[in-house]
């Protein structure tokens, strides 16, 4: 009766509760609306996939070439370990723990050992923040079914030419991404990876992770230390007005202390998702190897994978650009790099 009476008194107060009381459901429907949104759904997808174990098939098509292969993924203690295993006959593998990336070419008995960051052939999508979306459109659409799972499905679409766009078919049950697209600006489908079967498993045991590859009297291709940076006798930076629209410096690696004072001789450049690396070294050395030691062009364009490449040379020094991006961003981002005077 006390609280009747004190509410009776002041009717205001009874006013603005009946109206909270009103707006809690609205509230909820809004909470669960922004938890169901594409960017939840992206960051639920990016933690299932450096924290789940699972073993799967998947069809990969890049271009005109498609490839199956069985993926088997594990985290323990806080460290990646996964293996991919090709099933078209080649034999190849690629063994992955924690930073270090070792792929086995029976075909060609070489193996090649580097270092490598991020979160394993399964990629998600990091960065999506204010400065993406400026140069992206960001949704979701309708909820479907793949391989017999309730899907969701993002969309992340480029604004212009100059940036691939993504597509993400999420399992709503699990967040795992049973189906990706990199897609151009038009819609042209230029990388896929699509799950055949996926299971996730409490438990992988570390025989499922070792080779099958008899590597004995293979060339082993050692790039696990970080090659030592050439002399770049001065500075270069990037023309602001040829730069492709958003794209700008993320980081620059200095020389080491012997050289200070020199140039920098690698670049990073981003637009908040998309990444492109820049190598700067004198003209005169041979360029840089690939990961499985094929030389990389001396000038022009070139397209490695869903990557575009273009070596330009500029005033001595060879430029080199290398992104998951179309072939005009490489090529716009290798001109626009002029050494300072």
């Amino acid at each position: 009766m006390a609280l009747i009476v004190r509410l009776a008194w002041r009717p205001a107060a009874v006013q603005r509760w009946l109206a909270c009381l009103l707006l809690l459901p609205l509230a909820a429907v809004r909470v669960e609306a922004a938890d169901d949104g594409p960017r939840a759904w992206v960051a639920r997808m990016n933690e299932a996939l450096v924290s789940r174990n699972y073993d799967g098939v998947f069809v990969h098509r890049l271009g005109g070439k498609r490839e199956t292969l069985r993926i088997i993924h594990r985290v323990r203690d806080g460290q990646m370990t996964e293996r991919v295993i090709s099933t078209d006959g080649s034999g190849r593998e690629f063994v992955r723990k924690g930073s270090e990336w070792v792929a086995y070419f029976p075909d060609r008995q070489i193996v090649v050992v580097e270092r490598r960051t991020g979160s394993g052939f399964i990629t998600g999508l990091h960065g999506l923040g204010t400065e993406a979306e400026s140069h992206y459109d960001i949704g979701s659409m309708e909820q479907a079914r793949v391989q017999g799972r309730a899907v969701q499905m993002i969309t992340v679409t480029p604004r212009d030419s100059f940036r691939y766009g993504y597509r993400f078919w999420i399992d709503r049950k699990t967040a795992m991404p049973i189906k990706t697209r990199l897609v151009s600006a038009t819609g042209e489908v230029i990388e896929e990876i699509s799950f055949v079967s996926l299971s996730l498993a409490p438990e992988i045991d570390d025989e499922m992770l070792k080779p099958d590859v008899d590597a004995s009297g293979f060339r082993w291709m050692r790039r696990d230390v970080p090659e030592a940076e050439r002399a770049v006798a001065v500075q270069f930076a990037p023309r602001e007005e040829l730069l492709p629209p958003g794209f700008r410096v993320s980081s620059w690696h200095a020389k080491r202390a012997e050289t200070a004072g020199m140039g920098n001789s690698r670049m990073v450049f981003t637009d908040g998702l998309a990444w492109v690396s820049v190598f700067i070294e004198p003209g005169a050395v041979p360029p840089r190897r690939n990961r499985i030691g094929d030389p990389r062009p001396t000038d022009g364009p070139a397209q490695m994978g869903a990557s575009a490449a273009f070596t330009s040379l500029v005033d001595g020094y060879r430029v080199t650009a290398v992104g998951e991006v179309p072939p005009a961003t490489v090529k716009a981002i290798a001109e626009s790099l002029k050494p300072g005077r």
